[in-house]
């Protein structure tokens, strides 16, 4: 009896509204990580800013880098039946979880492509159908049905593009972009020869010999946010400060990209950023699954826009644009203009 009265007393405490059951939100990990964040003192050079972003580490560094891991072997990427220009095949061959993040590159096949979103293969994973972007537009010829790598990332305002708008025709219009704002010229219209070319490497080396250190002023940092200007350009998160310093040297290469593409007036304080991330940790969160291990999650703020990847209940890397995502006239995610098997490319 002593039971059953509990239960109406507990039932009528929740129909009157004097007691609340407290239900771990879905976008947990993401935005518990956020709201923990401390903005750490500006490094500036020319007119990018980098602040170190510190908070309480929530997964492990224990992920071998997709670069790395496609240079040893243990990873495989190949064209899918020949060729489709937003999709290639990637097996996980070893023992070893290897983490990929959205943007980086891989190279030759048909055409350079870059990752669409983080992806985590699991061991011995199999052959999967990762979502990619294309960042060579003017190319479309075999050099092998294979791909490598040369550790390139895309610059954070091709990712922003590729986030927001799920646009192949954005994504090259913002490579297209870096090619004029850094003075490439290339006929294959390749986002890897922003960073080949002699002129814009000899530029970066200021900006490389800057913020190389960063990760070594900063041990605790789990990632940084970026500013060219007055703007923010983007926010990369980590699940351990670990994985965040295996990822600097090819992560600063492409803010560096952004700096040089662009020189704007103005610069951004510590507060603004800090209120940035605030704003950010109260976004709604979807969850969708991913091709490989964990599940993908969508934020989306009022003033800002991302996604976090999410492993048994940790983070392993979280990004942050500025804005929401590019809407269509109803109100729905803008379409992505896929282009499936294109056979020649003008």
């Amino acid at each position: 009896m002593r039971t059953i009265r509990t239960i109406v007393v507990l039932l009528a405490t929740i129909v009157a509204g004097r007691a609340q059951l407290r239900v771990p939100p879905i976008g947990g990990p993401a935005t518990n990580l956020l709201s923990h964040i401390a903005v750490g003192r500006a490094s500036s050079y020319e007119s990018l800013t980098l602040f170190p972003l510190t908070g309480s580490p929530t997964g492990s560094a224990g992920y071998r880098l997709f670069d790395e891991a496609i240079r040893s072997g243990q990873v495989k990427v190949q064209e899918k039946d020949g060729g489709e220009v937003n999709t290639v095949r990637i097996k996980n061959t070893d023992k070893t979880y290897v983490f990929g993040m959205a943007g980086e590159i891989v190279s030759g096949a048909k055409q350079d492509r870059m990752l669409q979103d983080d992806v985590l293969l699991a061991p011995g994973s199999g052959w999967l159908d990762v979502p990619v972007y294309c960042t060579e537009h003017g190319r479309w010829t075999d050099s092998s049905l294979s791909f490598g790598t040369k550790g390139y990332v895309a610059s954070g305002g091709i990712r922003e593009r590729a986030a927001k708008t799920e646009s192949q025709q954005e994504v090259w219009d913002a490579v297209d972009a870096a090619h004029t704002g850094i003075g490439v010229a290339t006929p294959s219209r390749a986002f890897a020869k922003v960073y080949e070319d002699k002129g814009a490497q000899e530029e970066a080396k200021p900006y490389l010999d800057k913020f190389d250190g960063l990760p070594a002023l900063f041990p605790g940092a789990l990632g940084v946010a970026v500013a060219v200007g007055s703007r923010i350009i983007c926010v990369d998160l980590f699940g351990s400060p670990d994985l965040f310093r295996n990822m600097w040297p090819k992560l600063l290469r492409s803010y560096v990209i952004d700096a040089m593409q662009s020189r704007p007036a103005g610069t951004i304080g510590q507060k603004q950023v800090q209120q940035f991330i605030k704003d950010a940790a109260s976004a709604d969160v979807t969850d969708q699954p991913t091709v490989g291990a964990g599940r993908l999650q969508r934020l989306a703020a009022a003033n800002a826009s991302g996604s976090a990847l999410v492993f048994r209940t940790a983070v392993v890397h979280l990004d942050l644009f500025p804005g929401s995502r590019t809407e269509t006239d109803d109100g729905g995610p803008a379409p992505r203009l896929d282009v499936r098997r294109q056979r020649t490319l003008r």
